[in-house]
Formats: C-alpha cells, structure tokens, sequence
C-alpha cells in the first residue's frame, strides 16, 4: 500500500470514529461579532462632546445639539413603535395558543405555559409570570396590571386583567372572554397598519418640508455663495442657524407627534 493511500485510509477512520459536532463545525465557520464595551462607547462620545465644545463655536455645538437630540428621540420612537408592534403580533399567537389549551379543558396554569413555550420574547417571560402566579394561588389580574406597566401595549394587558377579573368574579368561561380579547388585539393590530400606511405620504412630506432648508444650503454652496462659511462662523449666521435648526427640527417632532395621535 502506498503512503498517500494509506494517510487518506487513516484520515477517513479518523472522521468516521471522531466525528466533529455539526454545531461546533457552523460555529467556527462563522465570523464572530466582537461587541465593544459601552464604557469605551461613553468615553469615546464624552471626548468628541469636550473636543466640539473646545474647537467649535458655540452656536456650532448648539445647533448640533439640537439635530442629535431630534435624531434620538425619532429613533427611540421609531424603536417604541416596532417593539409594540412585534409584541401585538407575539400577543396574538400567544392568546391563540391560550384560548386553544383552555378550550380542551387545560388549566389556566398549564395553558398559560403552553402559550410562553410556542412564543418568545417579553410575552413569553410575562406568560411564564402569570403561569407563576396561577400555581401560587396569586391574584393574576394584578399581575397582568402589573405587566401593564412595563409593556409598550399596557391598554392590551389591561383588556386581559378585566377578562380574567371578569371571569374570576362572574363564573365567566375564561376561554370565551380571552378569545374575545385576542379577536380585539387582532382587529386593532389591523386598524393600526391600516393608519400607518394612510399616514406614510404625511410623514414623507413631513421629512421633505424639514429638509428643503438643508437642499437650499447646498446649492448656495454649489454656485460658490458659501452659505455654510457664514452659518458655521460662530456670529450671526451661527445663531440663525440655530434659529432655523430649532425650528425645523421643532415642526418634524410636531408632526410626528400629530401622526402619532392618529395611530392611537
């Protein structure tokens, strides 16, 4: 027997006898993230914040102030409206999953279990909660209220503490008023998409009015009138750009809280 026939003999024996995990196999192929510290972040954010203030003009530093604290509350509100969303449609499956358990005679316990184990996220952890508190003989419409106040949908949370309330007072069928309550988060699930697609021309005109100010500045700056020399030189043109600033990203805010009053 040669040597290379030999070697690719022994290393198939090798496979077959030692076999690798498919697990570890995936993991090694795939690139790691390395997240960086948050400390390192802060720093990092505090010295640019020193710097700006050091090197820049006052007026500089406040009108961008002003645009970052616009940019972050939009993005927070942006991000409050996708967790509520993914909890509404988390909820959804749950309470289908629920009103399923208890209409074949599961006890509410047990169903509540059930429904944590087929979801995930905050609705699964608070569905493992009020499974808790029904072995324990607690009161679980507090703990829905209770949950209430951490949620980003407390006014569903609420619907579901008076149908357990409801349900523990009256003798009620559990079953029947829960999947009362999942019919209505699925109808108003549906109502809110419907008004987020009605308001999405309003909230691009919105972005476009705010940012024509900025178009203008471009092309004075393209025709050579160098508008940004004199809004960022620290004098009159700095306070009006903080004037400007302050109003655009006012009536952006503005607007969006108007278009948020016609979601709820």
């Amino acid at each position: 027997m040669s040597a290379p026939l030999a070697a690719v003999l022994m290393l198939l024996l090798a496979v077959a006898v030692l076999p690798s995990s498919p697990r570890c196999r995936l993991t090694s192929a795939l690139p790691t993230r390395r997240r960086v510290p948050l400390v390192f972040v802060c720093g990092a954010a505090g010295f640019t914040a020193v710097a700006a203030v050091v090197l820049l003009p006052l007026t500089t530093v406040l009108a961008a102030a002003v645009l970052v604290t616009t940019l972050g509350r939009r993005y927070r509100r942006r991000r409050r409206s996708r967790r509520g969303m993914d909890e509404s449609r988390a909820l959804e499956t749950a309470l289908d999953v629920l009103v399923g358990e208890l209409r074949v005679g599961a006890h509410p316990a047990h169903a509540f279990s059930v429904a944590a184990d087929e979801t995930g996220g905050t609705v699964a952890a608070s569905f493992r909660g009020v499974a808790a508190r029904a072995r324990l003989g607690a009161d679980v419409s507090a703990g829905l209220r209770g949950l209430a106040r951490s949620s980003a949908l407390p006014a569903h949370w609420e619907r579901l503490a008076v149908c357990w309330q409801l349900a523990c007072d009256h003798g009620l069928a559990i079953s029947t008023l829960m999947r009362a309550a999942q019919r209505d988060i699925a109808e108003r699930q549906r109502f809110s998409m419907r008004v987020i697609a009605g308001m999405a021309g309003a909230r691009a005109t919105a972005a476009i009015l705010a940012g024509l100010p900025v178009l203008g500045v471009l092309l004075g700056q393209l025709i050579g009138a160098q508008p940004l020399r004199f809004l960022l030189s620290g004098h009159a043109g700095g306070w009006l750009l903080v004037v400007g600033l302050t109003l655009a990203c006012g009536g952006l805010l503005w607007s969006d809280r108007i278009t948020d009053q016609a979601e709820l």
